[in-house]
């Protein structure tokens, strides 16, 4: 979905609904990561294409949940005000410090494709 509709969809949720959006792609992300450290730890040398793909892959969708919440957080400072922003914005970095998507589990002597 384009950030255009899902701001559209957003704008339409109910405001409790709203408010989970965020734990849920948090939660997406937690699996997505977890899957990905699997993936490597499988095949520490990036030797298996299928792998380093679904992985490029997963990393791709992680980047849209991070732009996902990024535009969760501004609705909802549009709909329910600055301070919930803030609140909910608090904990997107507390997570966002305890899982970042961009962190390389790989050594820089192992080779590999870096992500």
């Amino acid at each position: 979905m384009d950030l255009k509709r899902l701001e559209q969809a957003l704008q339409e949720l109910p405001i409790d609904a709203l408010l989970t959006e965020i734990p849920q792609v948090q939660n997406s992300i937690k699996h997505l990561l977890s899957s990905n450290d699997a993936m490597r730890e499988y095949d520490p040398d990036s030797s298996d294409p299928d792998l380093t793909t679904a992985i490029a892959e997963n990393q791709a969708v992680l980047e849209r949940h991070e732009k996902r919440i990024d535009l969760t957080l501004e609705v909802i400072r549009k709909r329910i005000g600055e301070a919930a922003a803030r609140e909910v914005g608090s904990n997107v970095a507390a997570f966002r410090k305890s899982y970042p998507i961009t962190a390389n589990k790989m050594n820089d002597d192992q080779g590999g494709v870096f992500l």
